[in-house]
């Protein structure tokens, strides 16, 4: 059966499902959303991927998969100078998620003023111009945010963390204002995550754990005196970041298997910032670097003990988008990432990803979204031993296309 014949059988068998969600959008329309001083929120969104080359890039989408959605309840609420607030998430990205329910943040503000506040809880990591923004789905034309920058398989790496943030804003007069974030957590990791497959990529053994001691870093951003017009920086360190493979040890039957450690005392993250928006036209682009320096300390009996890698990421977009009518909006980007890895294992995985996206209002609550990527390279591939994609087998030119609907109230 060809992709397009396979994709056609899908579409066919979830027919009845997006429109039992169409129609339901009236129902919730109407919905109450606030109650005793409570306001309540969520959204429901279901996609299909499919591609014409690699077996598997955000799910089995060479053959297309609908295992492509998110759902989620939230609630708020605010008194004086206080406000306390929750969402739980659930995700199903291909091999990811299994649509687990899960706490996805939930927050204690306290704000006496406007340019000092504090949040502690489960928060939203202050990363880019998107990162705090990631399920407001309504408010960009993209099915997938630029995944060199909002690699959508890293979520539990990227959305947030457990600790505590200062934040605010500070004006400074006629040269506009300035937004800062500063925080300091832990990020909990695990082994079936795409944070585990991501660092442990080409990897023949799985990861027998993955974390950190802690997370600490901030945003700033600067609301210049042009209307439209914000720049900012990022930052995030995690402290003695690194994972373990439990590699069998060859003994007699019950024996302990070796574990192979690859740790770094300081993975940093940097990533500059500007979006202008103008009328009916948002502009963006960011540009960022990772860098680490890992040692792989192998067990006393095998040879090579403290050998290490230096890792360095650097990826960017650009982005455009217009909106055209009340209820129709197109965009388009040019992503590109670049992992290089010396040492141990050297590697070098390259691509571009050039996007075309449409975006309809169905109406105030649901709307429907459709996209093609154009992929020139393989380098957001993973090749592990759970999710095999040799770099010899993989096509270098191929093209990924995505549709999307969302409901919300």
């Amino acid at each position: 059966m060809n992709l397009t014949h396979y994709i056609k059988l899908k579409l066919l068998r979830h027919s009845l499902a997006c429109l039992a969600l169409v129609t339901c959008s009236a129902t919730l329309a109407s919905a109450a959303v606030t109650w005793h001083d409570i306001q309540f929120g969520g959204f429901a969104s279901q996609g299909f991927i499919a591609n014409t080359g690699n077996n598997d890039y955000l799910g089995e989408t060479s053959k297309g998969t609908f295992d492509f959605r998110e759902y989620a309840v939230n609630s708020s609420y605010s008194t004086g100078q206080f406000r306390v607030g929750a969402q739980a998430f659930g995700q199903k990205l291909g091999d990811y998620g299994d649509d687990k329910i899960k706490l996805d943040w939930a927050t204690i503000d306290y704000q006496p003023a406007q340019w000092f506040g504090l949040r502690v809880g489960r928060v939203k990591t202050p990363r880019g111009l998107y990162n705090e923004a990631l399920d407001v789905d309504s408010v960009r034309p993209f099915v997938l945010l630029p995944q060199s920058v909002y690699d959508a398989r890293l979520r539990d790496f990227n959305s947030a963390f457990n600790g505590g943030m200062l934040f605010g804003n500070v004006g400074i007069g006629h040269a506009g204002s300035l937004d800062y974030r500063a925080y300091y957590g832990d990020i909990p990791l695990s082994t079936s995550s795409g944070a585990s497959d991501y660092f442990n990529n080409d990897a023949p053994i799985p990861n027998a754990y993955i974390g950190m001691d802690y997370t600490v870093g901030g945003s700033l951003f600067w609301n210049t005196p042009v209307q439209g017009l914000r720049t900012g920086y990022s930052f995030t360190r995690y402290n003695n970041f690194g994972a373990g493979r439990s590699a069998p040890a060859g003994g007699p039957p019950g024996a302990p298997n070796l574990i192979i450690d690859r740790t770094t005392p300081k993975y940093d993250r940097h990533l500059l910032s500007v979006e202008y928006i103008k009328g009916d036209w948002t502009f963006a682009g960011e540009a960022g670097e990772d860098t680490a320096t890992y040692t792989l300390a192998l067990p006393s009996n095998v040879a090579g003990n403290g050998n290490t890698q230096d890792f360095t990421a650097k990826y960017a977009y650009i982005s455009a988008a217009r909106r055209f009518t009340p209820r129709f909006e197109a965009g388009s980007y040019v992503s590109y990432s670049y992992d290089v890895i010396t040492g141990i294992a050297p590697m070098n995985l390259k691509q571009l990803d050039y996007a075309l996206s449409a975006h309809f209002d169905i109406n105030d609550h649901l709307l429907v979204k459709a996209e093609v990527h154009y992929m020139d390279g393989s380098g957001k591939l993973f090749n592990t031993a759970t999710h095999a994609q040799p770099i010899e087998g993989r096509d270098n030119s191929w093209v990924l296309f995505a549709v999307k609907t969302t409901l919300s109230f």
